[in-house]
């Protein structure tokens, strides 16, 4: 499927300042961008890297003129999804993991698994099944924590938002990656664009890998599973931000909108995690 994504991120600046974004869409066998701007309303130093784990796009900017400063991107990029029969899904041991996955299930800064064994054994150790408990957590982040935009702080991990029952994507994502790290599933978090967002945004979900695939988990069920594009992923938040601020800079505005691509000729077809299930399927996100 072709999307059309468009950002925006808008500041104010008040003296010598770096931000370092995550707009980009990334490639992946499963996603190809087919073009690309990245731009700003005014001049400023620019640096494009890759960095973390899995080698996120990120672009520095440093300026020292005060005053707005805008950072625009676009992009068209193909996405393909791929559905797994649960039959054909099995564990794996820790000991049989690809290294690569290994730092999946340490505890990170905002997932802090080590603190919440406890709580996810008394929740989920009863299932059998790796994806099965996965998805049971996904059940239940949305029946016990309640989507509430302006209720968590950036310095919130999953240990408030298990207390407080509350948050946003990136707090869902976060709780739902310590618990299925807490039952030794390995859990990475993942920014995305998001096609038929309400209200438009950027959006956090995360995946766990069983079997040698990455399945999709998104426990706020706010938008179709196979709508998703992938911006970055990483440990937490933390590796994935969409922007990092320092110096003399704060933020006054985001603006976000993903559209299916004008030379698409499919009609967009949602998959819900109940549709899946229907099937018997998984999903794989592009």
């Amino acid at each position: 499927m072709q999307f059309f994504v468009q950002s925006s991120l808008h500041y104010q600046v008040s003296g010598p300042s770096t931000l370092l974004c995550s707009l980009k869409c990334v490639k992946t066998p499963s996603q190809e961008v087919l073009n690309e701007s990245l731009s700003t309303s005014r001049d400023t130093y620019r640096s494009d890297m890759s960095l973390g784990l899995e080698e996120n796009r990120f672009t520095l900017f440093e300026t020292s003129e005060a005053g707005p400063l805008s950072i625009f991107y676009e992009a068209t990029a193909s996405t393909s999804v791929q559905t797994v029969p649960f039959a054909e899904i099995n564990n794996q041991d820790v000991h049989t993991l690809d290294p690569a996955v290994i730092p999946y299930l340490f505890p990170s800064r905002y997932a802090p698994a080590d603190r919440m064994r406890a709580v996810a054994n008394d929740h989920f150790g009863g299932i059998q099944g790796h994806l099965d408990q996965a998805l049971a957590i996904e059940d239940w982040l949305n029946k016990h924590i309640a989507y509430a935009p302006g209720s968590s702080k950036e310095q919130y991990s999953a240990m408030e938002t298990y207390e407080n029952r509350s948050g946003v994507c990136r707090d869902f994502a976060h709780l739902g990656i310590a618990l299925c790290r807490a039952l030794s599933i390995p859990a990475r978090y993942v920014t995305v664009y998001a096609f038929q967002l309400q209200p438009q945004d950027f959006h956090a979900v995360f995946e766990v890998y069983v079997g040698g695939r990455w399945y999709l988990i998104d426990g706020t069920r706010i938008a179709p599973l196979n709508g998703m594009i992938r911006i970055a992923q990483g440990r937490d938040a933390a590796d994935a931000a969409v922007a990092t601020l320092f110096g003399n800079i704060a933020g006054t505005g985001i603006e976000v909108n993903t559209l299916v691509g004008k030379d698409e000729t499919e009609v967009f077809q949602p998959l819900n995690r109940a549709d899946l299930r229907n099937a018997g399927n998984a999903l794989c996100l592009g």
